[in-house]
């Protein structure tokens, strides 16, 4: 494992003006960094929720950006900041988000560790995708790649056409930062594979046991993260008790992977808060047959599900 200065991470806080109860540890997606979680940060910190979201080793604005750091790395800095974020808040309510591939770490990390001093678990169209079993002599090219040319660059520009969100203002401006990676390499590519694999088998460990309050947020558009991979785990009968008393599953049938920064976002953001602050909800349909009927049937998006 590099030795990492763990005094160098980056952060974006978003804090509301006046007292709060609740702070929200983010962290981001594969090729993104902290600044993904602005919209929504803001939106949370008018409803008094604070939000911290700090650059993943290899990502933003850190020096080793372009760098690949295994799932092992990614789970010891989390674990640095959760503390450090309890430390100087010690009489809030802690929750732990990760989205896409944040949320494949953020599952790893709360299966392994059974007794974090949080409050709950938000995953955000969360990268549940054993990519290698289901997918094998795909994997096998980029494996080959990855060891001859691990730091060649790779666009999928003008090849891989897929649209993240609806909020074509905000990919705009996401297409121009310089501090979102464009071109990851082979190496970082079979990286984000071998994470996956791994978090997939922690994903399951923890849906058949969960340690924590958790809320799971599917897009139904995401043609980033294909379905058929959760939807196997859901269909588990060791898995699916869980859904009414643990776990919460919500769906959104307009909604694309970047969910938190589409065009309806702050209505996805406003569902988070209210289960973050407790407020009842409507469930007259969402029994969890009525979910996995919505996510099996549902139109599918990305092509490894067609």
């Amino acid at each position: 494992m590099k030795d990492i200065d763990t005094n160098s991470f980056s952060y974006m806080n978003v804090k509301p003006d006046s007292e709060f109860s609740n702070v929200i540890l983010a962290i981001h997606g594969y090729n993104d960094y902290s600044n993904s979680f602005r919209i929504p940060g803001e939106y949370l910190s008018k409803n008094n929720i604070a939000l911290t979201s700090f650059d993943l080793n290899g990502f933003g604005k850190n020096k080793n950006k372009g760098e690949w750091f295994d799932l092992k790395q990614h789970i010891k800095d989390i674990d640095f900041n959760l503390k450090k974020i309890k430390n100087e808040n010690p009489d809030k309510k802690i929750f732990l988000l990760g989205e896409s591939m944040g949320g494949a770490i953020t599952l790893s990390f709360v299966n392994r560790f059974r007794n974090l001093p949080i409050d709950g678990v938000i995953l955000i169209a969360p990268a549940i995708w054993n990519f290698t079993e289901t997918n094998f002599w795909k994997s096998i090219p980029l494996k080959f790649l990855a060891k001859i040319l691990p730091y060649f660059k790779v666009s999928g520009k003008g090849i891989v056409k897929i649209q993240a969100s609806d909020n074509l203002k905000m990919l705009k401006e996401l297409s121009m930062d310089d501090l979102f990676i464009h071109k990851p390499t082979f190496q970082s590519l079979q990286g984000v594979v071998d994470l996956m694999d791994e978090a997939y088998k922690d994903t399951e460990e923890y849906f058949k046991n969960p340690s924590y309050k958790t809320l799971i947020m599917i897009p139904l558009k995401d043609e980033v993260v294909p379905r058929k991979p959760l939807i196997k785990l859901l269909k588990d009968e060791r898995i699916k008790n869980n859904f009414s008393d643990k776990i919460k599953i919500l769906v959104y049938k307009e909604s694309y992977h970047m969910i938190l920064r589409d065009l309806n976002g702050d209505q996805i953001t406003e569902d988070l808060k209210n289960w973050v602050i407790e407020k009842e909800y409507d469930s007259s349909n969402s029994t969890f047959s009525d979910i996995l009927k919505q996510i099996e049937n549902a139109e599918f998006y990305h092509r490894l599900d067609l």
